[in-house]
């Protein structure tokens, strides 16, 4: 049994390996190395950009339909949504689409199961806590946290923690 085990993990890693070059060549820029955990869902990947040294975990989806750009070492735990693209608040709503591109800079940690929605910049070494709904930019080494997200504390710098 572990024979078969075997065989079907190192086949899915194969597709893995296949899907993410497939779709990272589509992207408007991809740093290296990116690693993709699967099952990840890219909407519009021609509006994606990624830097180096980024990790997306299972089960992201990010909407690019506005542009996304991710920047340097940044880390995606699983279940998060990144989208730069609403619907309107004003009726008719169906068939109408409004995009603002998301910026997210770098050493930024977004937490498990966090929503980053359209317009919004996250700050270089910000933090978004899990299950975070970002409504609007967050500041640089800042920790956001709630539903909708709210600033929690100041990241020490380095300098300030030796």
């Amino acid at each position: 049994m572990d024979f078969i085990w075997s065989i079907g993990s190192r086949w899915r890693a194969r597709v893995n390996d296949y899907d993410t070059r497939r779709l990272l060549a589509q992207c408007l820029r991809v740093g290296d190395p990116v690693r993709l955990r699967w099952p990840v869902t890219v909407h519009h990947p021609a509006g994606l950009s990624f830097g180096d040294q980024v990790d997306v975990g299972e089960f992201t989806v990010i909407r690019a339909n506005g542009g996304v750009t991710i920047g340097n070492r940044v880390l995606i735990a699983a279940h998060a949504v990144i989208t730069s693209r609403q619907h309107p608040t004003m009726l008719p709503r169906y068939g109408v689409a409004l995009d603002a591109p998301v910026t997210i800079e770098d050493d930024v940690w977004i937490g498990a199961g966090a929503i980053v929605l359209p317009g919004v910049t996250i700050g270089a070494g910000a933090v978004v806590a899990a299950g975070a709904v970002v409504v609007a930019s967050v500041d640089r080494a800042t920790v956001v946290a709630g539903v909708p997200a709210r600033f929690i504390k100041q990241i020490p710098s380095t300098e300030e923690t030796s």
